[in-house]
């Protein structure tokens, strides 16, 4: 069975931007389960743990799309190293990444061999490191700046906002990849 979504034991009181970030680390924990079960070749456990994973990132993604980004331009927030064009790029490459992990992974007859364990591992590499490289931009520079720039009330208003965002569509992609995948 695919995990439920973390949301249901988080509190959205007078939230900051930064407490976001605790979606990095989920996703951390999540993408780390996906890539023991491929170790020890339990495939479908590999497989409920791309689906979690999967709807999170996705969710993540979106929810900072649809609700950080345009406030982080609206706000003026944006600094060489951390631009529009950039964090846009970023969830877009992760997304890329991520749907061909699955497409991997549900593939048809596959088997987790030795050799295809190896494969996936190596394949998924690539996948965590942009994941890591994206989360150190916005520990550094993306969540802080909203909270440096807001009043604590706007900050949670926005925070607020983007993780109840988060929330439901982990929720609805959970259930479409459940129901898609037949897990």
């Amino acid at each position: 069975m695919v995990r439920q979504p973390y949301a249901e034991s988080l509190d959205y009181g007078m939230l900051q931007c930064t407490d976001l970030l605790e979606s990095h680390n989920e996703l951390t924990a999540r993408l780390r389960a996906f890539l023991l079960a491929v170790v020890v070749g339990d495939l479908p456990l590999a497989r409920q743990g791309l689906i979690s994973f999967a709807a999170l990132l996705e969710a993540h993604s979106l929810a900072e799309d649809q609700i950080l980004l345009p406030a982080f331009t609206d706000l003026g927030l944006e600094t060489n190293g951390c631009s529009l064009d950039i964090l846009q790029k970023e969830h877009r490459k992760l997304r890329r990444l991520l749907a061909e992990a699955r497409q991997r992974v549900f593939a048809d007859g596959v088997k987790l061999t030795p050799a295809m364990r190896l494969l996936w591992i190596e394949d998924t590499r690539l996948l965590k490191e942009v994941l890591d490289h994206h989360d150190v931009r916005e520990r550094a520079a993306f969540h802080p700046a909203f909270d440096s720039a807001l009043e604590q009330a706007e900050a949670a208003a926005l925070a607020g906002e983007t993780q109840a965002l988060e929330h439901k569509l982990e929720a609805q992609l959970l259930a479409q990849y459940s129901a898609e995948y037949a897990l």
